[in-house]
C-alpha cells in the first residue's frame, strides 16, 4: 500500500487538510519519505532479481517452420484404448 501512496488514515484530497494544522503537513512529509523509499528498495530488488533470473536462463533455440523436433510422447493423449492398439 505504502508503493502506491495508499494510507487508510488519509482522504482523496489531501491538500484541503494541510491549511488547518501543521501536524498534517509533517504527517505528509513522513508518508511521502516512505513511499520514496520504498520505491527505491523496489526497484533495486527488481533489478537483483533480474539479474539473478538472466543468470539461469537458457538462450532460445532457432526454430523454422519445417524443422523436424523431438517430441516426448509420454503424456500423450490419443483416441486408442493403449499404445500397442495405435497406428503406427
Amino acid at each position: 500500500m505504502v508503493n502506491l501512496g495508499h494510507h487508510p488514515n488519509t482522504d482523496k484530497n489531501i491538500n484541503l487538510s494541510t491549511k488547518n494544522s501543521p501536524g498534517t503537513e509533517q504527517f505528509l512529509k513522513t508518508i511521502k519519505e516512505i513511499r520514496d523509499e520504498v520505491e527505491s528498495v523496489l526497484k533495486k530488488t527488481n533489478e537483483t532479481i533480474k539479474r539473478k533470473w538472466d543468470l539461469k536462463r537458457k538462450p532460445e533455440i532457432e526454430q523454422s517452420s519445417r524443422d523436424l523436433v523431438w517430441m516426448d510422447v509420454m503424456y500423450y493423449n490419443s483416441d486408442q484404448s493403449s499404445k500397442k492398439l495405435s497406428a503406427k
